[in-house]
């Protein structure tokens, strides 16, 4: 199957998805994710979000997994579906960026470092990659399941 026809295919099973779940969809579309291979995301625009999101996204992360099996069934093919809620990925990436930068200037000022909240793997991976750039600190994952998080740390 054609990627065009593919993601056309995507775009419906959500927008249905979405819609049995009592959501209207106000615009949606769909792309491939450059970096990745069989990984598209699909941005969707609804009046009331919040539902869909859940408290830190938890909701969302929820729904992705399951759009990405039905994907997976109706097209007999595995394909990571990202799912965008009225810009709140992006959103997120900037808040996390953002935090995890200046974390980073308080480690280098103070040399202690700094533990931040458990997150999940996308949100630490959206992290160590803002951290990467900064010299004299680095940031290691610790932690196992739910209690993993982010320690940034003073390269000695």
């Amino acid at each position: 199957m054609e990627n065009k026809e593919r993601n056309q295919t995507i775009l419906q099973i959500t927008c249905e998805m979405l819609e049995k779940m009592n959501f209207e969809v106000d615009d949606a579309f769909v792309e491939d994710v450059a970096e990745e291979e069989n990984q598209v995301l699909v941005s969707v625009t609804v009046a009331n979000p919040a539902g869909l999101i859940g408290f830190r996204g938890r909701n969302l992360a929820a729904i992705q997994l399951v759009l990405s099996l039905v994907v997976k069934n109706k097209l007999g093919e595995w394909v990571r579906v990202l799912l965008d809620i009225n810009n709140y990925r992006q959103e997120q990436k900037e808040r996390l960026t953002n935090m995890a930068l200046n974390l980073a200037e308080k480690v280098k000022a103070t040399g202690n470092e700094v533990v931040m909240a458990n997150m999940s793997s996308y949100e630490r991976r959206l992290c160590h990659m803002a951290l990467v750039e900064i010299e004299g600190i680095t940031s290691d994952s610790e932690g196992e399941g739910e209690d993993r998080h982010i320690v940034i740390k003073p390269i000695a």
